[in-house]
């Protein structure tokens, strides 16, 4: 029973990083960010024991992540404008 459970977690962590069956460099840089962000106001509110202003890292976790995945469809934007 355990094992479906990791069987089905691990299909569906695929299918998060994934775009069409392949695996997409901007959706796992991007979880790699958010995750880092994470541990960062993690540490923030250990250290000072008080919850920080999240505006930074929303924005930094917004511009990262988005200009990640802009640069990825970008590049099947200039593709299909070409005609390839």
């Amino acid at each position: 029973m355990i094992k479906a459970y990791i069987q089905s977690f691990l299909a569906f962590g695929k299918s998060v990083f994934s775009e069409d069956g392949q695996g997409s460099y901007s959706r796992v840089a991007g979880g790699v960010l958010i995750g880092f962000t994470c541990g960062w106001v993690t540490y923030l509110v250990i250290k000072n024991h008080a919850m920080p202003d999240l505006t930074g890292p929303a924005w930094f976790v917004t511009a990262a992540s988005g200009g990640l995945y802009g640069l990825n469809k970008g590049a099947d934007f200039i593709s299909a404008f070409k005609g390839k």
